[in-house]
């Protein structure tokens, strides 16, 4: 999938460091900046 600029993202569950289950219908009416880090923390 190929997110564009500018365009509302996709529907998504994350875990947060806590292990609670994160999405973006948690934030409504926020503005959020989504960072992405592959492979962090995974010792490799």
């Amino acid at each position: 999938m190929t997110l564009e600029i500018g365009r509302p993202a996709p529907r998504f569950t994350l875990l947060d460091g806590e292990r609670q289950r994160i999405t973006l219908d948690s934030f409504p009416g926020k503005h959020l900046v989504l960072a992405f880090y592959p492979l962090a923390f995974s010792g490799g």
